[in-house]
Protein backbone atom coordinates (compact mmCIF):
# COMPACT_ATOMS: atom_id res chain seq x y z
CA UNK A 1 0.00 0.00 0.00
CA UNK A 2 1.34 3.43 -0.90
CA UNK A 3 1.95 6.00 1.81
CA UNK A 4 -0.56 8.83 1.46
CA UNK A 5 -0.63 12.08 3.38
CA UNK A 6 -2.83 15.08 4.12
CA UNK A 7 -1.35 18.55 4.68
CA UNK A 8 -4.52 20.66 4.61
CA UNK A 9 -5.03 20.61 8.40
CA UNK A 10 -1.60 22.16 9.04
CA UNK A 11 -1.91 25.84 9.98
CA UNK A 12 -0.51 27.96 7.12
CA UNK A 13 0.33 24.76 5.26
CA UNK A 14 1.09 26.61 2.02
CA UNK A 15 3.92 28.50 3.73
CA UNK A 16 5.04 25.64 6.00
CA UNK A 17 4.93 22.74 3.56
CA UNK A 18 6.03 24.30 0.28
CA UNK A 19 9.02 26.31 -0.92
CA UNK A 20 10.08 28.01 -4.11
CA UNK A 21 13.03 26.16 -5.63
CA UNK A 22 16.06 28.45 -5.33
CA UNK A 23 17.95 26.76 -8.18
CA UNK A 24 17.55 24.30 -11.03
CA UNK A 25 17.79 20.63 -10.11
CA UNK A 26 17.69 18.91 -13.50
CA UNK A 27 18.11 15.41 -12.07
CA UNK A 28 14.88 15.90 -10.12
CA UNK A 29 13.04 17.75 -12.90
CA UNK A 30 12.97 20.98 -10.87
CA UNK A 31 13.44 24.42 -12.36
CA UNK A 32 14.35 27.49 -10.34
CA UNK A 33 11.09 29.09 -9.20
CA UNK A 34 9.07 25.86 -9.11
CA UNK A 35 6.86 25.26 -6.08
CA UNK A 36 8.24 22.18 -4.29
CA UNK A 37 7.51 20.35 -1.06
CA UNK A 38 9.55 21.49 1.92
CA UNK A 39 12.19 18.82 2.65
CA UNK A 40 11.28 18.98 6.36
CA UNK A 41 7.65 18.21 5.47
CA UNK A 42 8.77 15.29 3.34
CA UNK A 43 10.93 13.92 6.16
CA UNK A 44 8.06 14.21 8.64
CA UNK A 45 5.69 12.42 6.26
CA UNK A 46 8.01 9.42 6.03
CA UNK A 47 8.91 9.66 9.72
CA UNK A 48 5.30 8.86 10.65
CA UNK A 49 6.07 5.24 9.76
CA UNK A 50 9.29 5.17 11.76
CA UNK A 51 7.82 6.78 14.88
CA UNK A 52 4.53 4.86 14.77
CA UNK A 53 2.32 7.94 14.85
CA UNK A 54 0.22 8.59 11.77
CA UNK A 55 -1.47 11.81 12.86
CA UNK A 56 0.54 14.67 14.32
CA UNK A 57 -1.62 16.50 16.85
CA UNK A 58 -1.07 19.02 19.61
CA UNK A 59 -1.66 16.20 22.10
CA UNK A 60 1.00 13.86 20.67
CA UNK A 61 3.55 16.27 19.18
CA UNK A 62 5.86 15.83 22.18
CA UNK A 63 5.83 12.02 21.80
CA UNK A 64 6.28 12.30 18.01
CA UNK A 65 9.29 14.57 18.54
CA UNK A 66 10.76 12.37 21.30
CA UNK A 67 10.61 9.26 19.12
CA UNK A 68 11.98 11.10 16.08
CA UNK A 69 14.79 12.59 18.16
CA UNK A 70 15.60 9.14 19.56
CA UNK A 71 15.84 7.69 16.04
CA UNK A 72 17.97 10.58 14.79
CA UNK A 73 20.33 10.21 17.76
CA UNK A 74 20.60 6.49 17.01
CA UNK A 75 20.72 6.50 13.20
CA UNK A 76 21.84 10.04 12.40
CA UNK A 77 19.93 13.05 11.09
CA UNK A 78 17.00 12.40 8.78
CA UNK A 79 17.84 15.53 6.75
CA UNK A 80 20.89 17.34 5.47
CA UNK A 81 20.23 21.04 5.05
CA UNK A 82 20.78 22.37 1.52
CA UNK A 83 23.58 24.65 0.46
CA UNK A 84 22.74 28.32 0.08
CA UNK A 85 22.66 28.81 -3.72
CA UNK A 86 24.29 32.25 -3.39
CA UNK A 87 27.16 31.32 -1.06
CA UNK A 88 27.47 27.63 -1.90
CA UNK A 89 27.83 26.90 1.82
CA UNK A 90 25.70 24.79 4.09
CA UNK A 91 24.18 26.53 7.09
CA UNK A 92 25.69 25.95 10.52
CA UNK A 93 24.51 22.58 11.73
CA UNK A 94 23.70 21.40 8.19
CA UNK A 95 23.18 17.88 9.43
CA UNK A 96 21.15 19.08 12.40
CA UNK A 97 18.23 17.02 13.59
CA UNK A 98 14.60 18.03 13.10
CA UNK A 99 13.74 20.68 15.69
CA UNK A 100 10.78 20.87 18.07
CA UNK A 101 9.71 24.02 16.23
CA UNK A 102 9.63 22.18 12.90
CA UNK A 103 7.51 19.39 14.38
CA UNK A 104 5.19 21.93 16.02
CA UNK A 105 4.77 23.79 12.70
CA UNK A 106 3.49 20.54 11.14
CA UNK A 107 0.75 19.78 13.66
CA UNK A 108 -2.18 18.60 11.56
CA UNK A 109 -0.10 16.35 9.30
CA UNK A 110 -1.69 12.95 8.83
CA UNK A 111 -0.76 9.82 6.89
CA UNK A 112 -2.04 6.31 6.40
CA UNK A 113 1.12 4.90 8.04
CA UNK A 114 0.70 1.23 8.92
CA UNK A 115 1.95 1.77 12.48
CA UNK A 116 -0.48 4.61 13.03
CA UNK A 117 -0.89 5.61 16.66
CA UNK A 118 1.31 2.84 18.00
CA UNK A 119 1.76 2.84 21.78
CA UNK A 120 5.22 3.62 23.13
CA UNK A 121 5.51 0.10 24.54
CA UNK A 122 4.69 -1.50 21.19
CA UNK A 123 6.98 0.95 19.36
CA UNK A 124 9.90 0.18 21.70
CA UNK A 125 9.18 -3.52 21.15
CA UNK A 126 10.31 -3.10 17.54
CA UNK A 127 13.82 -2.45 18.84
CA UNK A 128 13.80 -5.55 21.04
CA UNK A 129 12.84 -7.65 18.02
CA UNK A 130 15.61 -6.06 15.94
CA UNK A 131 18.19 -6.58 18.68
CA UNK A 132 17.16 -10.22 19.14
CA UNK A 133 17.32 -10.84 15.38
CA UNK A 134 20.79 -9.29 15.23
CA UNK A 135 21.97 -11.57 18.03
CA UNK A 136 20.62 -14.59 16.18
CA UNK A 137 22.41 -13.51 12.96
CA UNK A 138 25.66 -13.08 14.86
CA UNK A 139 25.39 -16.48 16.55
CA UNK A 140 24.61 -18.18 13.24
CA UNK A 141 27.59 -16.49 11.57
CA UNK A 142 29.84 -17.45 14.48
CA UNK A 143 28.68 -21.08 14.34
CA UNK A 144 29.27 -21.20 10.58
CA UNK A 145 32.75 -19.72 11.03
CA UNK A 146 33.67 -22.34 13.65
CA UNK A 147 32.27 -25.14 11.48
CA UNK A 148 34.27 -24.00 8.42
Amino acid sequence: MALTYELGRIASYEEVCFLVAPADEPTRGITKGDRVINPVTEVLIFATMAVGIGQLTDANADEFYARLNFLERTDGPFIIRAEDPETGKRPEGAAARITPEEVRAHIGLSTNATFRDESRTKWMGRFKQDLDASKRRYRKAAEEAVAA
